[in-house]
């Protein structure tokens, strides 16, 4: 495609010419008016009364208004260029796209007579000229674009529906108004492909509503895998045929699980195997397929798995729980599936879980005068003691936890001392009296003692009964008057 600058030439050199021809009849037309005044001069001069009006004058055509001159700087004169060039790329463009339809062919015709216009005020250094047209032309190719997609698009759409609804006769000719206008509309072309085959997915429909009836998996199969082929449009097609696999892929994995149950009771081992790995093909994550793989698995390996559980039954009679739970777990690595296994595991857990709890109380006796820690502890015990028939270790500890905590909640003596004018009371235990001195007894345990006097303000004292106190005291008395 030429450049700017060799259109705007090709432009000057069409306009040079024409001046050229403007030139020379204008010369022949200045000659006819000379000879014409030479020969009125040698003519008689004839008098008349009537006055020639002064301010006649020679009626000349006046030419329209050129557009102002826009002076531009260089930088702005190389971007009308640019745009110049852009312009031209995209009316090409858009004759290119539109040139199967006559009628957008003929606006298109119109647009670049625009440009041409707009190269040859550019020639002409009007700058204004040349962004007018340009935003014209911009505008114009747009609207032009737009009404020719929707142009080809709505007649498809039209067929899409009246296809869908089983009006193939006017699907076909709607489509076949959009591929007139733009036979590359590819959604158009697929429908016309749809439209081609109609006849035959009807015939496979049929085929596979025959196959139904007759209950042939096989048939019904065969004429939905058609249907797809010809028409993958077709998702109730495409559903059925899923079904279909479905279901046979199901009918053979059942067949592959008989075939390894039968291998297996006959102590065909490796043919279970195979049979096995081709049902794990079809279906890796069915339950039963897991099932039956673990039994063969049990069964190859019976004598490791037979060794390995005589010996968890050996540490679990001598009371050695960690080892248990170290061999357990080695063995369940290999045999995942062995009761004896898991069950030495779980009880190995819970063992030594159990006596984990109860040896942090037994290290801190001292926290079980409180209540709540207490009440912890007692629930600990309780859920050790499900499991202390498995271990002589374990009963021996709750044994011990229990007798702690039957010292710790033994009452402790407290010695209470006063004036024998103020009145004690234990909060939230009971009433001590007026009294000089009395022991109380309190099991461990933070305790508010109150004492009250008539003209006295009262007094309370806090005080902690540790299980190792064995004579604490506390003096209580009010001494300040109100």
């Amino acid at each position: 495609m030429p450049s700017v600058e060799q259109q705007i030439e090709q432009s000057r050199a069409k306009k040079k010419a024409l001046i050229k021809k403007s030139l020379l009849g204008f010369s022949l037309v200045m000659l006819i008016g000379v000879a014409g005044v030479l020969l009125i001069s040698y003519m008689p001069t004839v008098t008349s009364n009537v006055t020639d009006a002064t301010d006649d004058t020679t009626a000349v055509p006046q030419t329209a208004k050129a557009t102002p001159a826009v002076e531009v700087k260089e930088e702005e004169r190389k971007a009308l260029q640019v745009a110049l060039s852009e312009s031209k790329q995209s009316v090409n463009d858009l004759v290119s796209r539109v040139s199967h339809s006559q009628m957008f062919l003929e606006k298109a015709s119109e647009v670049e007579s625009k440009l041409n216009t707009a190269f040859n005020e550019y020639g002409a250094s009007n700058y204004g000229a040349v962004i007018n047209a340009l935003n014209d032309i911009k505008s114009s190719v747009d609207t032009l674009n737009t009404d020719y997609e929707n142009a080809y698009t709505q007649p498809y759409e039209d067929a899409l529906l009246a296809f869908n609804n089983g009006n193939v006769s006017s699907a076909f000719n709607l489509n076949k108004t959009s591929l007139t206008i733009n036979p590359d509309f590819e959604k158009a072309n697929i429908l016309q492909q749809r439209i081609d085959v109609f006849d035959e997915v009807q015939d496979a429909y049929e085929q596979a509503r025959i196959g139904k009836v007759e209950n042939n998996i096989s048939k019904q199969r065969e004429a939905y895998a058609k249907i797809v082929q010809l028409d993958p449009a077709r998702k109730d097609a495409q559903q059925a045929l899923d079904a279909i696999n479905r279901q046979l892929q199901d009918s053979r994995f059942d067949t592959l699980l008989a075939q390894a149950n039968r291998a297996i009771e006959q102590g065909d081992y490796p043919a279970a195997a195979e049979f096995l790995n081709d049902a794990k093909s079809l279906k890796a994550s069915s339950t039963e397929l897991a099932t039956i793989s673990k039994k063969l698995t049990s069964l190859v390996a019976s004598q490791e798995q037979q060794k390995i559980e005589n010996q968890v039954a050996l540490f679990v009679s001598a009371d050695e729980w960690q080892t248990v739970k170290l061999l357990a777990n080695k063995g369940l690595a290999s045999f995942p599936a062995s009761p004896a296994l898991l069950e030495a595991k779980q009880n190995a857990e819970a063992i030594l879980d159990a006596e984990k709890s109860l040896s942090a109380y037994q290290r801190r006796p001292e926290r079980l005068s409180d209540n709540n820690v207490r009440n912890l502890a007692l629930q600990d015990i309780a859920r050790a003691g499900s499991h202390a028939e498995k271990s002589a270790k374990l009963r021996a500890q709750v044994s011990s936890l229990e007798q702690v905590i039957d010292n710790i909640n033994q009452p402790r003596s407290v010695t209470i001392t006063s004036d024998n004018d103020t009145y004690v009371k234990v909060l939230g235990v009971g009433l001590v009296g007026e009294v000089k001195t009395k022991t109380i007894q309190l099991k461990p345990g933070t305790y508010r003692i109150e004492g009250s006097r008539e003209g006295y303000r009262s007094t309370i004292q806090e005080i902690v009964v540790s299980p190792s106190d064995t004579n604490l005291s506390v003096h209580v008395v009010c001494t300040e008057k109100v």
